[in-house]
């Protein structure tokens, strides 16, 4: 399996023409890449390229990375 990931997603039309943001798998195996490099390609397109670089233990910690204020996580290799 690569950790590699090229795909077309869509954007805001005043999105700025490129930018970086990250990028989460909300299904299993859970991988995250903090730094994806986005370049739209049109009105609403856009193509999105990056690396995972951490896969997340599961999906309630998943869901934890988005929805919760990052003080509420644990610390990066704790264990809760």
């Amino acid at each position: 399996m690569t950790n590699f990931f090229v795909r077309i997603i869509g954007v805001n039309r005043r999105q700025r023409l490129a930018f970086t943001t990250w990028t989460q798998e909300m299904s299993a195996p859970y991988r995250r890449c903090d730094r994806t490099w986005v370049l739209r390609v049109g009105g609403r397109k856009a193509l999105a390229v990056g690396r995972y670089t951490r896969v997340l233990a599961d999906e309630e910690e998943a869901m934890g990375r988005i929805f919760r204020p990052k003080a509420l996580l644990p610390e990066e290799g704790s264990h809760a």
